[in-house]
């Protein structure tokens, strides 16, 4: 960012922060990043001798790695710095502010003393074989200057008197020793420092820079050589207004075009420029409810001009006051623009005036109708007057001389006001005198303020160069003092939005400091005319005005000109969603020995990022100037980091500074897709859309350019460009190419060891459709006008949302296209089992199309098995990786779904028949990403496993490898800590981090609602520390069933047309949904866990007892559903309100029936006479069942009731009263005997 604001001719220029100048030279500050926001003052920049003495050390004593115009920073930490720091007993803090890097306390008189400890330097000669009588000892001699680790500890610990960083020195030494060859020297020391510098200035100037073009500069000619006092904004519409001190008044569009020009004068008549009176102006104020601009004077009056038409005029003259008004401040309503306002100013004598004006849209003041032309004059001492329309107050001796400038607070009602008297600078005073003043004493007064009631932060400049920061409540002591200024500040703006302070100097300098960091942020030297030949410039009272949107504009003065800075950006962007990058990402790769993280972006930026804190470390900006990085590795000594982009070129980095080590000569123009270094044969092989193996020499680390070497001995086997390789040791690789061909080689012989498929055979058609399609991609992308990339006219293969064979319209590209295979995305060697004895193992997997395929290298059959891995057809998989012992396979799709897979015991040995077509066990699958992953990466760490993950929606995320729990995005403000899982984003997913429900579901989630799933309770489901088992869903019986076996995904594709013809067998009519058979699903984090051997847990946040309850619950409404089928309206609603619909479902139906001829009797109804002749449907609804004598006739006890409990229950007895009535309405779950009914 400093490179390019730094270029403009003519305006101004743009300073970097670290070449501004102070008077201090202990407090030295080399990292912006360092600056302790809790400390009331800031450390100070360096002085110009100190970098003249530091660009001499590092011009004479730097070697390699030294760029021209970087001066070496001084180390910023003081001894009052390291008395200010705490201590932090817990050894588990991962706050970046708490933690400062060794690199961080050297200062400069460190560096001198290393510098010479370096340079003196002679190391003992190695002893290679003790020397005895008659032979003397063997040795080798060691370079001077060179240190081991032990020399290098000893030495830093001696110049920094302590021995705190010794564990941190080995890490150090690592860094260094880019080479590995075990020494470092002063260079190399130097060189990481310089590096280090640099990017933390980048990182710093990288924050909000407001002003990124041109200043506008334009010359006030009407002012006539005087300089202007004050810049005022009238709206309706915008114009900017300058007042020169003699009272010349010029309007200006908001493009800086001059408008008009109007000129106090008493006499209305007199058009001529020159000055009618001897007076200065003081102030001028814009009251916008009204359309008035005040002017004050020094000839103790104050000017009303009209501003509502297109030509102003003054309309009131306000004369004859007792003193000097010398400064404004106006207050209204915004709601109620016509309700009482407030005109506040100082004048020469330290008191402060208070007009209030009734109704100020209306009128200001009371005067009659006044037929001739001319501004109505106002008589100071004839106020009382006009008091229906204002009135005047005064509160006096505020100040004991001049006041510089008020200000009016209307939430407290109280008025801020500065002076340039030490000990009543500035004065927060209450309107009605009624409370406590706050009295601010600063040595040489405040020449300016401003005040944000939105930050509660007060802002003061004074002539001692200084910026104070201060709580309007504390008096006794700023939060922060900034210096920079050379001379004295005379104006200071906040700005809320950005969180930013701007400063205005004598010396025409504009400064920007950074509110929360205390730091300043950039430099802007404005050249105006007046000031170019060394002569310091004058200025009015109030020389700076800041314009809020939609102008956004920074307005400053000098002399007879002003300038206008344009302002980049009004606020901080507050986007619910943190980016890794701005754009889309290639790669994220883990670097154990370190702990840390790399990304790389389309932007050629290179990022590096600690995986315990998530804090950004390093940034390699413009890493291949404008093309995009396509590849990232390391070699296995971790130390250094290897990138390719999309024109060919492929660079070797120190991983820790961004010292670029080698440029690889690029063998075309095309993209690079792989790079493989192999340490041990000091060589680094690349492939990419050459179709080629390129070889590089790397025995010499000294060497900057590498050529590459196309003789490889195997030949150039690939017809079509080469996607992806990997490297299995001790002497296999595996490239794989567009076309489906995959070639295992040896690359000791760089013989091919097996093919494991051919590519496709082109022909003169196929090639003259490609070369069609080349055309008119090429014509497609310059018609496209977006910035300059590769002449490659394929697109990006990480830009492909899927691999799917699309057909064409017409017949030919029909043709063509069924006749070609599936890319192979990925190749993934499982290093573990190469190992082994058994050689009829699967060693190797492909991805392919969104089939992950298994491979034997060894004997006559080679594809042991394979599957479908996405959760829908035609998407592919971009990414795979294994944990170290080959158990675990994880693979990222398209649809940024994660996927972890148990392969322990999948495709170890050949089925009798066919290949392998069963799913291996899906232990986790959650969604990670928006967009395609195009990386997934295991990383082992102290306190656990994890899987990190990259995608072209510009975000990496971290997450826990077995359960899917969401640690954190790179980039994101809030740092965490591996060691304390409270710091996790878990429960939240990154659609869920600002409490906001997640418009996005997952696939998985999307496919269950999509079901017949009966969940009970929604907002359980939802609740991100609940889960749902297979209990809670009402599962059908297949899905059930299923468990037991999960059978694979097919998918309609050529391939599998032409694996039906081979005759083996495929259930096409599986659908996706067979997939979820042993499905457990758990809502946490998004996360769905398949593996229905898992211990028991607690599925809610409620407890035990209370899961049991609504499981039974549940359990119960299932039962009940089971039981009744389908129920209707009219079956739940046949008795009313007498008992409740399932009581009702439970009355059993009825139908007619007719009583046997023999039907049996029992002897207690022969004794009651009855026969099986005589037995009527009337009787048997009347029958008598009492114990009554003999003689007692049937039905003379009235109509009794017989009633048979359905359930088995006993007949209750019920008295007579109730055994003579009938009645028509059931019993509860007891049937009813009706005429013609009975029970079926």
């Amino acid at each position: 960012m400093t490179s390019s604001v730094n270029g403009f001719d003519g305006g101004y220029s743009v300073l970097p922060p670290i070449l501004s100048t102070s008077n201090s030279q202990e407090n030295l500050d080399i990292n912006s990043n360092s600056v302790d926001k809790n400390s009331n003052n800031v450390d100070k920049n360096s002085n110009n001798s100190d970098k003249n003495n530091t660009s001499d050390i590092n011009s004479n004593k730097t070697g390699k790695g030294t760029d021209d115009g970087i001066s070496l920073p001084e180390a910023p930490f003081s001894s009052i710095l390291q008395s200010r720091r705490p201590t932090y007993s817990d050894e588990n803090s991962f706050d970046k502010d708490e933690n400062v890097r060794l690199e961080e306390e050297i200062k400069l008189h460190h560096l001198e003393q290393l510098m010479n400890r370096f340079s003196k330097h002679k190391p003992d000669d190695i002893l290679i074989q003790a020397g005895t009588g008659f032979f003397p000892a063997k040795t080798q001699a060691r370079i001077p200057g060179r240190m081991n680790l032990k020399e290098f500890k000893q030495t830093v610990s001696e110049v920094l008197a302590t021995d705190e960083y010794d564990d941190y020195l080995e890490k150090l030494f690592m860094k260094l020793d880019s080479s590995v060859s075990g020494y470092v020297d002063w260079n190399e020391f130097c060189t990481y420092l310089l590096l280090l510098y640099r990017e933390n200035d980048y990182m710093r100037t990288k924050r909000e820079i407001p002003f990124l073009v041109e200043p506008k500069i334009r010359h006030i000619v009407q002012n006539r050589q005087e300089q202007t006092t004050k810049i005022v904004a009238v709206d309706g519409p915008t114009r900017y207004v300058t007042v020169s001190r003699e009272g010349a008044i010029s309007v200006w569009y908001p493009s800086m075009q001059y408008d008009k020009y109007y000129v106090i004068s008493d006499n209305e008549e007199d058009t001529s420029q020159k000055r009618r009176f001897k007076m200065w102006v003081t102030d001028a104020i814009f009251m916008p409810n009204c359309h008035k601009i005040a002017i004050a004077s020094t000839s103790r009056d104050i000017r009303f001009f009209d501003t509502s038409t297109a030509q102003y005029f003054e309309e009131y003259h306000l004369f004859a006051l007792p003193d000097v008004p010398y400064c404004f401040d106006y207050w209204y309503d915004k709601r109620n623009p016509n309700s009482e306002s407030l005109l506040i100013f100082g004048n020469d004598t330290g008191a402060i005036n208070l007009m209030y004006f009734s109704k100020p849209v209306t009128q200001l003041f009371d005067i009659p109708f006044k037929s001739d032309g001319g501004a109505h004059k106002i008589f100071m001492q004839n106020l009382d007057q006009h008091s229906r329309y204002i009135r005047h107050t005064v509160i006096p001796d505020v100040h004991p001389e001049l006041i510089r400038q008020v200000q009016y607070l209307p939430d407290n009602n109280m008025i801020i006001s500065s002076c340039a008297n030490p000990s009543k600078s500035m004065i927060i005073s209450d309107i009605k005198c009624l409370k406590k003043s706050y009295v601010f004493k600063i040595d040489k007064g405040v020449e300016c303020f401003d005040f944000s009631k939105k930050l509660n932060i007060l802002v003061t400049g004074s002539l001692d160069h200084c910026i104070r920061l201060w709580n309007p409540y504390v008096t006794s002591k700023p939060m922060a003092v900034l210096e920079g200024h050379g001379t004295g500040v005379i104006g200071v703006k906040i700005h809320e939005g950005l969180l930013q302070v701007f400063s205005y100097s004598k010396d025409a300098v504009v400064k920007v400091w950074d509110i929360k960091e205390h730091a300043i942020l950039q430099t802007v030297v404005l050249k105006f005319p007046s000031s170019i030949h060394g002569r310091m410039p004058e200025h009015g009272q109030f020389p700076i005005h800041l314009q809020p949107s939609p102008q956004s504009s920074l307005l400053v003065t000098c002399n007879d000109y002003i300038g206008l800075l344009k302002l980049g950006r009004t606020s901080i962007p507050r986007s619910e969603t943190v980016n890794t990058h701005d754009t889309q990402l290639c790669c994220a790769i883990y670097n154990p020995v370190f702990k840390q993280v790399a990304t790389g972006c389309d932007s050629s930026v290179i990022a590096l990022w600690d995986i315990e804190t998530g804090n950004k470390s390093v940034v390699f900006s413009n890493a291949h100037g404008e093309e995009e990085i396509t590849c990232m590795t390391f070699d296995t000594t971790y130390r250094r980091l290897f990138s390719g982009a999309r024109n060919g070129t492929i660079k070797v980095w120190n991983f820790q500074n961004g010292h670029n080590l080698h440029k690889l000569e690029a063998v075309a123009e095309a993209e690079v897709t792989g790079i493989m270094p192999l340490v041990d044969k000091k060589v680094i092989l690349s492939v990419g859309w050459s179709r080629q193996i390129t070889i590089y020499d790397d025995s010499d680390p000294d060497s900057m350019y590498l050529q590459a070497q196309k003789n490889w001995k195997g030949g150039q086997l690939h017809k079509d460009d080469i996607l992806t390789i990997d490297f299995c040791p001790p002497n296999l690789l595996c490239t794989a190419s567009f076309d489906g061909e995959i070639i295992v080689w040896d690359v000791e012989t760089e013989k091919i060891f097996v093919r494991l498929r051919k590519g496709q055979v082109s022909n003169l058609e196929r090639l003259e459709y490609e070369r069609a399609k080349k055309i008119e991609n090429m014509a497609s992308q310059a018609a496209d006008g977006s910035r300059p990339r590769s002449m490659n006219s394929r697109p990006n293969s990480r830009h492909q949302k899927s691999h799917r064979v699309e057909r064409g319209e017409t017949w030919e590209e029909l043709l063509y296209r069924c006749s070609q295979t599936a890319p192979v995305d990925k190749v993934l060697f499982l290093k573990g089992r190469a190992t082994g004895r058994n050689l009829e193992v699967s060693t190797l997997i492909t991805s392919e199309g969104g089939y992950i395929r298994f491979w034997c290298l060894y004997g006559a059959r080679n594809e042991m098995g394979f599957f479908y891995a996405p959760d829908f057809p035609d998407e592919s998989v971009l990414a795979m990786c294994t944990n170290n012992n080959n158990s675990l396979l994880v693979t990222g799709d398209t649809q940024g779904n994660v996927k972890v897979w148990d392969i322990m015991t999948h495709c170890i040995k050949f089925q009798d028949r066919g290949r392998i077509k069963a799913k291996p066990q899906l232990e986790a699958a959650w969604r990670a990403h928006d967009a395609a992953i195009v990386s997934v990466e295991f990383a082992k760490h102290d306190t656990g496993d994890y899987v990190i993950t990259a995608s072209t929606d510009k975000t990496a995320r971290i997450w826990t490898l077995r359960e899917g729990h969401y640690i954190g995005t790179l980039g994101q403000k809030k740092s965490w800590n591996l060691k304390d899982q409270s710091t996790w984003a878990h429960p939240k997913t990154p659609w869920t981090m600002n409490d906001v429900s997640s418009k996005k579901d997952t696939g998985l989630l999307s496919f269950l609602q999509t079901q017949d799933f009966n969940l009970e309770d929604s907002s359980t489901a939802s609740d991100a520390k609940s889960q749902v088992t297979e209990n809670d869903l009402d599962l059908p019986e297949e899905a059930v069933e299923s468990k037991k076996e999960a059978s694979p995904v097919k998918s309609r594709s050529p391939e599998q047309e032409s694996t039906n013809q081979n005759g083996e067998n495929t259930d096409e009519s599986k659908k996706y949904k067979d997939e979820l058979g042993p499905l457990r699903v758990k809502f946490r984090s998004q996360t769905f866990a398949y593996n229905a051997l898992r211990p028991e847990r607690s599925k809610t946040f409620l407890g035990i007892r209370v899961e049991k309850e609504l499981q039974r619950k549940q359990a119960d409404r299932k039962g009940r559903r089971d039981n009744f089928g389908g129920i209707k309206m009219k079956k739940t609603q046949q008795y009313g309100k007498l008992c409740s619909p399932f009581q009702a479902l439970s009355v059993p139906s009825v139908m007619d029936i007719k009583i046997p001829e023999n039907m049996p009797l029992s002897s207690r109804m022969i004794n009651k006479g009855y026969t099986s002749l005589n037995l009527t449907e009337d009787k048997l609804m009347n029958m008598d069942f009492s114990y009554g004598g003999r003689e007692t006739p049937p039905g003379e006890q009235g109509e009794a009731v017989t009633r048979k409990n359905v359930g088995g229950s006993r007949v209750s007895m019920r008295d007579d009263k109730s055994r003579n009535s009938v009645r028509s309405t059931p019993k509860i779950y007891a049937p009813v005997f009706k005429k013609h009914h009975t029970v079926a």
